[in-house]
């Protein structure tokens, strides 16, 4: 079996950081990815609205360097879980980031070298 999924998009809202009861981080974003063709009414390329969540040191990261509109890529897998609302079974997915790659950043990058990100990719 195969869960692999690779999305570069658009970072739709400034990430920030949840500290979970255990200690543990997590940053969900959502990215903005454009679909590979055009509407046959519009002649416009849609886009797709895929919530990702970050987790420790993807998640740190990811809040310390990007921002509302940066490009990222993201490989990663897909979860699916299903929660009660209400009584009716509801069924979600996301995307669990295994790994980020800043593509182009608005802001920050003439301040951050590829060497800063990777030891604090390790060190978190």
């Amino acid at each position: 079996m195969l869960n692999n999924v690779i999305l570069v998009g658009r970072i739709t809202d400034t990430p920030r950081i949840k500290d979970l009861e255990d200690g543990t981080k997590v940053c969900n974003i959502t990215l903005a990815v454009t679909k590979p063709f055009k509407s046959q009414s519009t002649g416009e390329y849609g886009v797709d609205f895929i919530p990702v969540a970050l987790w420790q040191g993807s998640a740190a990261i990811t809040q310390r360097w990007c921002e509302k509109g940066d490009i990222v890529g993201i490989k990663g897998r897909i979860s699916t879980r299903i929660s009660d609302v209400k009584g009716i079974n509801v069924h979600s997915l996301e995307v669990i980031g295994e790994r980020i790659v800043f593509i182009s950043l608005k802001s920050n990058q003439e301040h951050i070298s590829e060497d800063e990100m990777i030891n604090e990719t390790i060190d978190e």
